[in-house]
């Protein structure tokens, strides 16, 4: 490239000094000069213009030849414009493979900007939700699966865990849907038919609840006998009364286990629930209050700060069992002499039912397991607590009935805090209620 310019240079000084020996001999040195120049300028015009129109009208073709400065720029172009070319036959070809895998995939896959306007997606995501080509290309998704689970889903950024609808395309097709951020908070959608997963899932959720259901008239008639049999086991053998007491309490334990299955199976059903309104927290504690009296010690101090005007927003017997299972859950499980703090905290962002207790402690390993069904960190204590394993799988249910969270921290020595994040849009206090009523009854009159 130097020995080019350097070339270019010295053959145009060389023609310089060329011009001002003839204008010299000839008496006019500066016209000369000036030819030279105003030649030189034509030159490097008609070059760039030959450069301009081949870029416009014949890039594809060999480049026009010429010599010098302006060939070397010619080939140049040339050979990176034939470059070019090669990468995007690659890139063309990489795409196209892309796209005929993508389009062979059983799952559907959506590509959607920032704002959620549909950019591309394939066969499956078409035949599972019904979009249209070129029609549905840049509209909103939320427009298109008119659902209100998935715009809450997709208007609040709920992406930590899956979605499952019904098909709005597809009568009697359940779809799991689940979504992934990247680059610019463009979002990346992964569609998968999970018909016959819920199906199976329905069907254990009716046997648990019919089996539950027919257990519970046995179970009853052999309450009333044990009853019948505990008012004379005075007068029976004293291994007869000891196999009655121990009758009783396993029947006992069996009806618990019952009311827990039976109560878990509404939840997940969403079956006859009560409809959400305001109440006072104080209220739920009152109740659970008198509740625990009976199972508390004088070995336990349970102490509670609830703020007086505090307000949330859901269904009484939910929240009453969600927190009474977490208060009963820290009686049970704290040695004698531990210290049980319920605590209710809110800001404009949050509020915090919290359930504090100087337990044993959970190992950090079992923690994302607690909430599943009859799973118990020490299998012995079951049996020994009278609980049914049931207790967290109902907290979990209930609190994902409000919107909220449940957070749990642990460590093993120095007990464990169980606490459910309520949105804003769930909680406020006696005083701004006042507020809104006299709003509502400004606005009526």
């Amino acid at each position: 490239m130097k020995t080019i310019w350097r070339n270019t240079i010295l053959r145009w000084l060389i023609g310089l000094a060329a011009c001002i020996t003839i204008g010299l001999v000839l008496g006019h040195l500066l016209a000369v000069v000036l030819l030279y120049v105003l030649g030189t300028l034509y030159w490097q015009f008609y070059q760039l213009y030959t450069f301009h129109h081949w870029l416009r009208h014949s890039g594809r073709k060999a480049p026009p030849e010429t010599s010098g400065i302006w060939g070397e720029v010619f080939d140049s172009v040339y050979r990176l414009q034939k470059k070019q070319r090669k990468s995007k036959r690659r890139m063309r070809q990489a795409l196209t493979r892309i796209e005929s895998s993508t389009a062979a995939l059983k799952e559907g896959v959506i590509m959607a900007d920032n704002q959620g306007n549909l950019e591309w997606w394939n066969n499956s995501a078409a035949h599972f939700l019904g979009l249209m080509r070129p029609v549905d290309r840049g509209q909103a998704i939320t427009n298109i699966v008119r659902n209100p689970d998935f715009f809450r889903y997709f208007s609040q950024k709920r992406f930590g865990e899956p979605l499952v609808i019904k098909s709005p395309a597809k009568s009697g097709v359940y779809l799991e849907i689940q979504t992934t951020l990247y680059d610019k908070n463009d979002h990346l959608i992964f569609i998968r038919d999970v018909t016959r997963l819920h199906l199976l899932e329905q069907m254990r959720k009716d046997f648990v609840a019919n089996a539950s259901h027919e257990l519970k008239t046995p179970l009853t008639v052999i309450k009333g006998y044990l009853e019948t049999l505990s008012m004379f086991k005075d007068s029976l053998p004293a291994s007869m009364q000891k196999g009655i007491v121990n009758m009783s309490d396993q029947s006992e334990r069996m009806e618990h286990l019952i009311e827990d299955l039976l109560l878990l199976s509404r939840l997940e059903s969403n079956d006859k629930r009560e409809v959400d309104q305001w109440l006072k927290v104080s209220d739920l504690i009152q109740a659970i209050q008198k509740m625990a009296s009976p199972i508390l010690t004088d070995q336990h101090q349970l102490t509670f700060d609830i703020p007086e005007d505090a307000r949330l927003y859901g269904s009484f017997k939910e929240l009453y069992s969600a927190f009474s299972n977490l208060v009963v859950n820290a009686i049970k499980y704290s040695p004698d002499g531990g210290e049980i703090t319920v605590m209710w905290e809110a800001n404009e962002f949050s509020g915090v039912f919290s359930v504090q207790d100087t337990g044993l402690g959970i190992e950090p390993r079992y923690i994302p397991r607690l909430t599943e069904r009859f799973f118990r960190v020490d299998k012995g204590r079951g049996s020994k607590t009278g609980g049914t394993g049931l207790g967290l799988a109902i907290v979990k249910h209930v609190i994902l009935h409000h919107d909220a969270k449940l957070q749990i921290r642990s460590q093993p020595g120095f007990g464990s805090t169980f606490s459910c994040h309520f949105p804003a849009s769930r909680i406020r206090t006696d005083a701004f209620a006042l507020e809104s009523d006299t709003e509502a009854l400004k606005s009526s009159d």
